[in-house]
């Protein structure tokens, strides 16, 4: 397992092929910071796209950060995990409103978003969904 820390906001890590980005509680993700998460997945990637598990329990993107990120070059899909009615506003109002290049969907349930990351579907568009 590899972990990178992101300028004291969130860690990275990649574990059994799935990247995880957990985002710190109540953190405001600038460009900065965007570009460095963008940074270390493509590290953390080398070079092949991932499936990714996205901690966004209370945080929030400038509109730059979120014009750069996520970036479909090293991400397969996207799976957010939220707790709160905010949360679940950004997973599906903000992040879809970027091209994507792979499917988004929202959960509530960890053991749901691993299983559907894991999945061996091919889905073409991106999806925000609560499928719990």
């Amino acid at each position: 397992m590899s972990t990178v820390d992101i300028k004291g906001k969130a860690t990275l890590e990649l574990s059994d092929g799935v990247l995880r980005l957990s985002w710190k509680q109540g953190t405001y993700v600038g460009i900065d910071v965007a570009n460095a998460a963008l940074a270390a997945i493509s590290s953390l990637a080398q070079g092949t796209r991932l499936p990714m598990l996205v901690e966004i329990h209370g945080v929030t993107h400038s509109a730059a950060a979120r014009k750069v990120f996520p970036d479909a070059a090293s991400i397969s899909r996207m799976a957010l995990l939220g707790s709160s009615p905010v949360d679940r506003v950004i997973g599906m109002f903000r992040l879809p409103l970027a091209p994507t290049g792979f499917p988004v969907r929202y959960f509530t349930s960890r053991d749901k978003a691993m299983a559907w990351l894991l999945e061996d579907s091919e889905e073409e568009a991106t999806d925000v969904d609560d499928t719990d």
